[in-house]
Formats: structure tokens, C-alpha cells, sequence
């Protein structure tokens, strides 16, 4: 059951990072900044690497992931773009059934609204 939270919350991350036209590079610069402000571009450049492979490896820690996502919601790009932090609810509250049926209908929503505001545009 991790190992899909692991992959649904990799996909998450990435499908952010297309949304506010982000590439992975630019994100792990941000957030390695925001981690440590002294960091010379070949310590950068070598977390970049990390962070990359992160996203595509199942062991990464959903902990380390949820960090990312929070940094990811934090940022100005992410504002900017006009959107607002997702809110979730725990298993625990709804069915599996019924939360995956809720996750479903918010992305539908979420890809009209974006739809419609890309022709209004």
C-alpha cells in the first residue's frame, strides 16, 4: 500500500511542477536554497541529480515527499499560477473506495476550471 502512496505522491509532485512550468532542476535549486543559502552550485547541482532520481524511486520516503509538496505549495510560482493549496482528508474519515471517487472528481474539476480559464485567456 506504501509503495502506491510512494508512486501517487511522486506523480503529484510532477504533475505540480508542469502545472506552474517549473522543471524538476529549477525546483530542487529553490528548495535547496531554501534548505541551506550558502550552498555552492556543484552541491546544487549534485541534489538536482538526487532529487530527480527521487522521483522515480520507489524506496523514497513519503515523509521527504510531503516536503517536498509543502515547499512546492509555499512558493510565490505556485501562488502566482492561481492556485490554492489542495486539502485532503484522512482514509480514515471515507473509504478507499470513496476517497479515490473524490480524488477523481476534484481532478476532473480541477482540469475544467483550468480549461476554461485557458479560453478566457
Amino acid at each position: 500500500m506504501e509503495l502506491d502512496e510512494v508512486s501517487r505522491k511522486q506523480s503529484e509532485i510532477k504533475s505540480w511542477l508542469k502545472k506552474i512550468r517549473l522543471s524538476q532542476n529549477e525546483f530542487a535549486a529553490l528548495f535547496m536554497d531554501s534548505v541551506d543559502e550558502e550552498a555552492a552550485e556543484e552541491e546544487i547541482k549534485k541534489f538536482q541529480e538526487s532529487f530527480k532520481k527521487q522521483l522515480k524511486r520507489k524506496s523514497t520516503s513519503l515523509e521527504r515527499l510531503d516536503t517536498y509538496l509543502n515547499f512546492l505549495f509555499s512558493l510565490e510560482k505556485f501562488k502566482e499560477a492561481g492556485f490554492i493549496r489542495p486539502q485532503s482528508y484522512s482514509d480514515d474519515i471515507l473509504e478507499l473506495a470513496a476517497a479515490k471517487m473524490m480524488e477523481n472528481i476534484s481532478k476532473k474539476l480541477t482540469q475544467k476550471y483550468q480549461e476554461e480559464e485557458f479560453d478566457d485567456q
